[in-house]
């Protein structure tokens, strides 16, 4: 890791606030509540995380009554951990809108410029372990999983999320709101459409449409 990728990524750190919250249960985040500096105050959600959190902190669930009353009282960092891009969004927009913030692990590998460039988004999601490489577009609310490759020249669009351990070679274009399945491969310059599902463990070597779903090896249309 360059010295001025090092310094960016201490700049997002310090710009996390002292409290964050979750809203969604993610197990892979687990390392990121008992390593971070800042306080957890808990997480938002219908269920219980004792089976994937080791801080079980339950605030309430996704709503703007039980939201309003932790604002008031610790106005957190808010980051939107649910898979559903759908649901991301709609929570940005009706429920948690300025306190969601991008939430970048140390030990992702983050091409500098697609770093310093992140500040244009919010609510994005990069896990340990992830790889994103030179001139990568992203987009408000993606989440790319731990141990995701992100190669060069990818776009991915809005709320779009990468599940883990996937591959997304060079000059792959993803809709938004899409989904990749754990351990999947896109060949470089295929076409995801909006809103569509790649099936987990899928090779996919020809475009997929829009609200379409995908699996395979090689993928094919399911629906």
């Amino acid at each position: 890791m360059n010295i001025y990728l090092s310094i960016l990524l201490v700049y997002y750190f310090l710009m996390i606030k002292n409290k964050f919250c979750l809203v969604g249960i993610d197990m892979d985040l687990d390392s990121f509540i008992k390593e971070s500096k800042t306080k957890f105050i808990g997480y938002f959600s219908k269920f219980s995380s004792k089976k994937y959190l080791s801080s079980n902190k339950r605030l309430g669930n996704e709503n703007l009554l039980d939201w309003s009353k932790i604002k008031k009282k610790h106005n957190p960092n808010v980051y939107i951990v649910i898979d559903d891009g759908l649901e991301r969004e709609k929570l940005v927009k009706k429920i948690y809108k300025n306190n969601v913030k991008n939430l970048i692990f140390k030990s992702s590998d983050i091409d500098s410029e697609v770093l310093k460039n992140l500040k244009s988004f919010k609510g994005i999601i990069i896990q340990k372990n992830s790889f994103v490489s030179s001139n990568v577009k992203l987009s408000d609310g993606v989440k790319i999983h731990i141990g995701s490759q992100i190669h060069h020249d990818v776009s991915l669009g809005k709320y779009s999320t990468i599940a883990p351990s996937s591959v997304i070679l060079g000059s792959v274009k993803i809709g938004k709101y899409s989904f990749i399945g754990a351990n999947s491969t896109i060949r470089q310059n295929i076409k995801i459409g909006n809103n569509s599902i790649v099936g987990a463990g899928s090779v996919v070597i020809k475009n997929v449409g829009d609200n379409e779903v995908v699996a395979g090896n090689p993928a094919k249309k399911i629906n």
